[in-house]
């Protein structure tokens, strides 16, 4: 099989994201990935301000990272759920993605450091995130942002996380970069997967965390997708979860739901984090930003 013809800088990327040092374990892995967050925005400078704070909730607290890109005026917000197969992934290792999304949309955004996999089971997970939305809405007078335009974000596990949340909360729109829509080990194209960093045995091992740990159905298989708010599916060309991603669009349009799908040539899964190596990677986050803006801006 020919390899991919991956986008401009995505192979510096790739290069990246496999200089990470070896772990033996989940915990060491999760730290080497905050210890070398940072090696993904060698080249990517942003004006953009961030602080960490602390949302309280029965048992624990949930922290969060703010990122502002300034204004005088009431900024809308973007409630950010990052990725990692429900087991990895951090507001620190995934600071690039944070920072890039606010400077795209000009919105507050806060990215959510919930609770992985497999040490709470996936329902404490997703009550991290929900009550991480609700902070939002709380707090929006004192974050400078209009209550009226929330959204939710989330990439990859982060977007089955976000198509939860608004399932209840009901943002003013939702942006979901490929995501885990169908979770269906038994799918083709996870086993002829092209991505040189997603093979189809690691999207089965995040598939079988997910439904050990009280995963529920799929989004993919939900039967409550009319209530959805408008929804922008960005999927990945040689990620083995891009069919998916194109099937739940046409189940949220057949659903009623205002869909719109943009399919990234040459990406692969994860390329949110290579913006910072990658100028196609950018233009990407920044299409995506173009369709979601009428909605945070509240002019549609």
């Amino acid at each position: 099989m020919n390899a991919p013809a991956l986008a401009d800088g995505i192979a510096r990327y790739v290069e990246l994201f496999r200089a990470q040092p070896p772990a033996s374990d989940l915990e060491t892995m999760r730290l080497q990935g905050d210890l070398t967050a940072a090696r993904f925005a060698v080249d990517f400078a942003t004006e953009i301000d961030r602080f960490d704070t602390y949302i309280g909730a029965p048992g624990r607290e949930i922290a969060v990272r703010v990122y502002d890109p300034g204004g005088d005026r009431l900024r809308p917000g973007i409630c950010y759920f990052h990725g990692g197969g429900f087991s990895m992934g951090s507001v620190e290792s995934f600071d690039i993605v944070g920072a890039a999304l606010a400077e795209a949309t000009g919105a507050v955004v806060a990215s959510v450091h919930y609770r992985r996999l497999p040490e709470v089971d996936y329902p404490a997970a997703q009550d991290d995130c929900d009550h991480a939305f609700a902070w939002m809405q709380r707090q929006a007078e004192a974050l400078g942002v209009d209550p009226k335009r929330i959204a939710v974000a989330g990439d990859s596990a982060g977007a089955l996380l976000a198509l939860a949340t608004a399932a209840q909360a009901h943002p003013v729109c939702q942006l979901l970069f490929y995501g885990t829509f169908a979770m269906d080990p038994a799918r083709p194209d996870y086993a002829a997967s092209r991505d040189p960093l997603l093979s189809g045995e690691r999207v089965r091992a995040y598939i079988d965390l997910f439904t050990r740990c009280g995963g529920h159905s799929a989004p993919i298989e939900r039967d409550d997708l009319a209530g959805l708010p408008p929804t922008h599916i960005v999927a990945a060309e040689f990620d083995p979860l891009c069919g998916e991603a194109v099937e739940f669009a046409d189940r949220l349009r057949a659903a009623g739901v205002p869909v719109s799908l943009q399919r990234a040539p040459g990406m692969i899964h994860g390329f949110l984090r290579a913006v910072g190596v990658s100028a196609p990677a950018r233009a990407e986050l920044a299409h995506a930003a173009e369709v979601v803006r009428p909605f945070l801006e509240g002019t549609r």
